[in-house]
């Protein structure tokens, strides 16, 4: 199993049938930033009053600063053969000790709709629950965000209960208050073995 410190001296690489999954690099973080500043990748994400350029930079530093703590752990996700990053995904909040971590995960809108979040996802849940000893794995996602749910639904991950949370929307170019319900998503370890079980039997 992977440790903390271990992971210090770097995330390792985690493959699937057409992405690489690899720790950022310092040229990651300009791409990030063009990402981050698509006001519909980044409508659920960091929400707030704020106009879309400062949740993205609010956004970046937070990953900059969790990343060298290792209190987040970050992937960058490439096409296989690519080097430019398409997307993130990540654990947040991980607790080496209880075994727990929230997984997310951020993509370029010219890859939606691909089965790539799905893809990626997966591989982390797998990798969580196989070298990092997880326990737990959370996920939370806005109930008008459909397709984050259907992507959490297909990577073997149930729901759980809905939070309810303060949030803004735009509408005619104002920001008014909404109140935004959150719905929470989780995966045990013993779920996900017997997930990759069946699969394999499948095939």
């Amino acid at each position: 199993m992977l440790t903390r410190k271990m992971l210090g001296q770097g995330l390792p690489m985690l493959w699937t049938d057409r992405l690489l999954l690899r720790s950022l690099r310092q040229s990651d973080f300009n791409t990030l930033s063009e990402l981050f500043s698509d006001p519909q990748v980044i409508q659920y994400v960091n929400r707030g009053g704020q106009p879309t350029p400062i949740r993205a930079r609010r956004l970046l530093n937070q990953i900059r600063s969790s990343s060298s703590k290792l209190d987040s752990l970050h992937y960058g996700i490439c096409w296989k053969g690519r080097e430019q990053i398409i997307g993130i995904t990540s654990f947040q909040h991980w607790n080496e000790h209880s075994g727990t971590a929230q997984i997310g995960y951020i993509l370029n809108r010219s890859c939606w709709g691909m089965g790539v979040a799905t893809e990626a996802v997966q591989r982390l849940l797998h990798f969580g629950f196989t070298e990092l000893n997880l326990q737990k794995v959370e996920a939370r996602c806005y109930e008008a965000n459909v397709s984050s749910e259907r992507v959490l639904r297909k990577s073997g991950m149930s729901y759980e209960r809905t939070l309810p949370s303060f949030g803004w929307s735009q509408e005619d170019g104002q920001t008014q208050d909404t109140l935004l319900d959150v719905k929470v998503y989780a995966l045990y370890r013993e779920e996900h073995v017997r997930l990759q079980k069946d699969k394999s039997l499948q095939t």
